[in-house]
């Protein structure tokens, strides 16, 4: 991916997530975290190059977020209702793919089952075609398109 195309996406990404954060924005706080961003998605790009990762995510994997509003609910509700050592840990199988395609896989994966309050990513090898989770709830929607 090119750099004038990867640094503004980091950069949106990361604006997008620090705003979010905030209870007040106000100017001096977005202008802070609009700099801070831009200094993350530079060193982003740096670090996924040094690593030699080449990334081929498809437009599809944004289905994934389709059922986060609704697991984040439900899995806050489980959370708040159930004892704190509820939960199994699980590995789930990711379709095989070439790397690019596969390392975006496991990212966007990441980012998609972490939303939710109550599943985490806790493993994600490389070179594996599985992810290790921790889930509160044995049916997370989430995880499931990501095995698709």
């Amino acid at each position: 991916m090119r750099a004038t195309t990867e640094i503004p996406l980091w950069w949106l990404a990361l604006t997008g997530l620090w705003t979010l954060t905030l209870s007040t924005p106000s100017a001096p706080e977005l202008l802070t975290g609009a700099g801070a961003a831009a200094v993350c998605a530079i060193a982003a790009r740096a670090a996924r190059r040094a690593m030699r990762g080449s990334w081929q995510p498809k437009a599809s994997w944004l289905a994934w977020f389709a059922p986060l509003p609704w697991a984040a609910v439900r899995e806050s509700a489980a959370a708040v209702f159930t004892t704190p050592s509820a939960g199994k840990f699980a590995t789930i199988k990711v379709p095989p793919a070439q790397r690019p395609e596969h390392e975006a896989r496991l990212a966007v994966a990441t980012v998609v089952v972490g939303c939710t309050p109550g599943t985490m990513i806790v493993a994600s090898p490389p070179d594996g075609n599985h992810l290790v989770v921790h889930q509160i709830l044995p049916d997370s929607p989430s995880l499931d398109r990501v095995t698709r």
